[in-house]
């Protein structure tokens, strides 16, 4: 009986991996954002225009398998050039040394992912809130589309984002809100 119960688990485990598909990031469908208090009155919100990632997900689990992203440091846009040109500079993100984040998950529970954000080459531990919709037909394509919906918070100066600037000013606490669209 234990054998049996033994290759009923590996089959199992087993049929999850074939249903499972990499998906393709529709960046033109997607976004990666974030928002910052200013003054402690107002809102800033922010994007960066180029990125790229890896999407392994069970259509029928909404399991995420893989998800790996960069983004480009070089295109924050919050449409305010002089602002996006503080960005870049040494005391925020480094652009000179420093071109880009990266996000990889390294685990899925239930609505939250956790994985390893690198921003100016260090590492930290990040969970954030994870929705999964999906699968739909795309009537033109006919592929199948899935949609990812993660927001969470981090703290800029655990990653030696803006130390200088005071919370009053620009808040330490940084809101990310990451919307994606893959199809098969």
């Amino acid at each position: 009986m234990k054998k049996f119960l033994s290759i009923a688990a590996i089959f199992a485990l087993s049929m999850g991996a074939i249903h499972a598909k990499n998906f393709t990031i529709d960046t033109a469908h997607s976004s990666v954002g974030f928002e910052v208090e200013h003054m402690l009155l107002s809102k800033v919100n922010g994007e960066f225009n180029t990125f790229s990632g890896v999407l392994d997900i069970d259509p029928k689990t909404k399991k995420i398998n893989k998800l790996e992203g960069e983004i480009s440091i070089d295109s924050v846009d919050t449409k305010n050039a002089k602002r996006d040109s503080h960005l870049k500079a040494n005391d925020f993100f480094d652009l000179s040394k420093f071109q880009k984040a990266t996000f990889k998950m390294t685990k899925q529970d239930g609505d939250k992912i956790y994985g390893d954000l690198t921003i100016r080459g260090i590492t930290k531990p990040v969970v954030w809130e994870a929705e999964v919709k999906g699968p739909v037909n795309n009537p033109k394509t006919n592929k199948q589309l899935m949609a990812l919906e993660i927001s969470g918070k981090i703290n800029r100066k655990d990653f030696q984002v803006g130390t200088t600037t005071p919370n009053a000013i620009v808040s330490d606490e940084v809101k990310v809100k990451i919307q994606i669209e893959a199809s098969e």
